[in-house]
């Protein structure tokens, strides 16, 4: 690896900040990224505290519990008490915060599949898995930091 390939890479990371600009504002409408990645946890590991939803995406309690709380406000999920411990509060996904989440993952998908048309499926293949080795060598800086 030469720093000259590294320093190419960080370059092309800073312009992803564009991208994802574009998917907040048109593929995840009101969500933003930051609703839609809780969002996204409550679903796949819910129901769970908000000390979870903080670990998972790597924020701060207070960061997690402002976005919930937007979501919650939004009707997107519910809290409920938490059997082993009734002074903690669970999250559930509602049925309308699903229905949010399906439709930003389609709008993004249809986002995507726009930008990408003219690509191979061999090279969107190895954008993914090259973007998944970086997000799994990035792991344990991530863990320490949270």
């Amino acid at each position: 690896m030469t720093s000259a390939a590294v320093e190419a890479l960080v370059r092309q990371l800073y312009g992803l900040g564009a991208i994802r600009r574009r998917l907040e504002a048109e593929a995840l409408a009101g969500l933003g990224s930051q609703g839609f990645n809780a969002l996204t946890v409550i679903h796949l590991q819910g129901p769970v505290r908000v000390s979870r939803v903080a670990e998972q995406l790597g924020i701060d309690l207070s960061v997690a519990s402002r976005q919930v709380a937007a979501l919650a406000a939004a009707g997107f999920v519910e809290r409920g008490a938490d059997s082993r411990d009734r002074r903690a509060q669970l999250l559930r996904i509602t049925a309308d915060g699903d229905l949010a989440l399906r439709a930003a993952h389609e709008r993004m998908v249809a986002a995507f599949a726009d930008a990408l048309g003219d690509w191979p499926d061999e090279e969107l293949t190895a954008l993914a898995d090259g973007l998944g080795r970086l997000r799994t060598s990035f792991a344990p800086a991530l863990r320490e930091a949270a």
